[in-house]
């Protein structure tokens, strides 16, 4: 089994290609809700970043260091900085003009 290192796979990685993150919670509907959004908006934009999506339990740690309130919470990496998050559940459209707003 590999493990996941988020300094490796998402701040490292981040400076080639930015990393868009979702943060969840198990068991929590509007996480699986944005990931699977996530997934499709990534396959259609596969050139623009790269997505992880990552139990919070899992890395209770970011939850301190990226100020994380709500499930689920997306937060884009590039150049391996934090530039920009987005909290809750939100429609296609506005998650799309979210990575359009941050990501030129």
């Amino acid at each position: 089994m590999v493990m996941f290192s988020f300094n490796k796979q998402v701040l490292e990685r981040s400076k080639i290609i930015p990393v868009i993150v979702e943060f969840s919670a198990d068991g929590c509907g509007p996480c699986q809700w944005v990931e699977n959004l996530m997934i499709d908006i990534h396959a259609e934009n596969a050139d623009r970043f790269e997505f992880v999506s990552i139990p919070i339990t899992m890395h209770e740690e970011a939850a301190q260091l990226f100020d994380l309130r709500s499930n689920p919470t997306l937060i884009i990496f590039q150049q391996g900085e934090a530039i920009a998050k987005l909290a809750g559940a939100l429609p296609k459209m506005a998650v799309l003009q979210w990575i359009d707003d941050h990501l030129k």
